[in-house]
């Protein structure tokens, strides 16, 4: 990261002397070439080499073998956070968009922010920037709300989406050996960790910020009220969203050269962003994945224009569950563990018996005779009481953020919540490590 802010910095510096435009794109590639060139080197090496004789040969080779190693166990955390971070600031600033920063420490506390820094949001120098080292004093009122954005979202991660994770773990962790319910159960159950988990990572990220007199901006707004896919990509991770939207999606033609080149940019947009997500043949058809689903959502599906409340829940669920569908890809380890889930899914393992309808007689004689007996997730009761809780919250009470929905409300309607979420949080949270799922990122 040190690095990374240095070279920027510096490129940026030399960038702005230059009076010819050729020479600052000099400087630019330069910039995109170091950013990506690290990036490549710590997270894509090693899945780009695979299992060739390239790779064999670098890793048994004692002055080689460390840059196989880097991608196998250092992965910077943060990485492809702050990077895409600081190549937006090299871009803005070379378009004129923003003035550069002439503090190299300064420029340094913008790239390592520590609120946003491991898994978003993605902020623009020109916003976050003002905030840094504009003149502060404590307000109750910002102290206030923080508190409020770092309980409701300690709430979402380890009350919702770690006990969620415990579900979905057990499902993952030997697919084949559960049943159709299970497979169903299990999916819709990560739909849900993913949301909770990067939604809460989020609050509490704003909620961090906020106790500095710093706001972030949103990075999610009711993704599953969405009627179809671009309209999802709108609402979800909306700093990746827009961040390729500006530096990909428009550069390369957008919307303006032709239905030819709009389906190219968005399959390009979408696979660069599945390889984003991780180095991983299930991330990159992820994001084929969402990519088909949303120029069908555009050229084909918003043909069905009907007017009425029930055709737009019958979008709002088609989108949700065509995501849900892909988060498969998404969770799963391997192409293997991603057929065998759609396995499950679709019933192929439904002839074999359950092990929970067999006498302890009939169990040994399945085993012996080598059959598999087709489990049931076991689900506490407080895992989709609690997923419930947050569904009515989220998508009928909450209308604002929960900070302003807080604010709006009566002393008693707002620590009777208070006080819900505590004793979820110091009952039912913390009972097994679940890392942030976009840690991994």
């Amino acid at each position: 990261m040190a690095l990374t802010s240095v070279l920027d910095w510096a490129l940026v510096q030399a960038m702005i002397k230059q009076k010819r435009q050729s020479f600052k794109k000099i400087f630019v590639a330069l910039a995109l070439l170091t950013n990506i060139g690290l990036l490549f080197l710590f997270k894509y090496f090693d899945f780009a080499l695979g299992s060739s004789e390239l790779a064999r040969q670098m890793y048994h080779s004692p002055y080689t073998a460390w840059i196989i190693e880097l991608g196998k166990f250092t992965v910077p955390a943060g990485i492809s956070f702050y990077t895409f971070q600081s190549i937006s600031y090299v871009i803005d600033v070379y378009k004129g968009q923003e003035q550069p920063e002439p503090s190299l420490p300064k420029f340094m506390l913008f790239v390592a922010f520590f609120p946003q820094l491991v898994a978003g949001p993605i902020e623009r120098f020109g916003r976050l920037h003002q905030q840094l080292f504009a003149a502060y004093q404590p307000r109750w009122a910002e102290l206030r709300d923080g508190f409020r954005l770092l309980l409701y979202g300690l709430f979402l991660k380890v009350a919702v989406a770690d006990n969620l994770a415990s579900v979905v773990d057990q499902f993952y962790a030997q697919p084949n050996h559960f049943d159709q319910g299970s497979a169903w159960v299990a999916s819709f159950f990560f739909t849900f960790q993913v949301y909770t988990d990067f939604f809460g990572y989020s609050l509490l990220a704003q909620g961090s910020a906020l106790l500095f007199g710093i706001r972030l901006m949103d990075n999610f707004q009711k993704p599953f009220l969405a009627k179809s896919i671009p309209e999802f990509w709108h609402r979800w991770h909306i700093s990746l969203s827009t961040w390729f939207r500006d530096y990909l999606f428009i550069p390369v033609g957008g919307n303006q050269r032709g239905p030819w080149v709009l389906a190219l940019a968005v399959l390009l947009v979408f696979f660069t962003s599945g390889l984003w997500h991780g180095a991983n043949s299930t991330m990159i058809v992820f994001g084929l994945a969402q990519g088909v689903l949303y120029l069908f959502d555009r050229f084909v599906f918003k043909r069905l224009a009907w007017e009425s409340w029930i055709w737009d829940r019958v979008r709002q669920v088609k989108t949700g569950f065509f995501f849900m569908m892909t988060l498969v890809y998404f969770r799963s380890g391997s192409m293997d563990q991603a057929v065998q889930v759609f396995r499950g899914l679709m019933g192929r393992l439904s002839g074999r018996r359950y092990a929970a309808a067999l006498d302890q007689a009939s169990r040994v004689q399945a085993q012996n005779q080598g059959e598999i007996l087709l489990q049931k997730l076991q689900i506490d009761l407080h895992i989709p009481l609690f997923l419930l809780v947050f569904w009515i919250l989220d998508h009928a009470i909450f209308k604002k953020r929960f900070d302003a929905w807080a604010e709006s409300k009566s002393l008693l309607q707002r620590w009777g919540l208070y006080l819900f979420f505590i004793a979820a949080i110091l009952i039912w949270g913390g009972a097994v490590n679940h890392p942030f799922v976009y840690f991994q990122f």
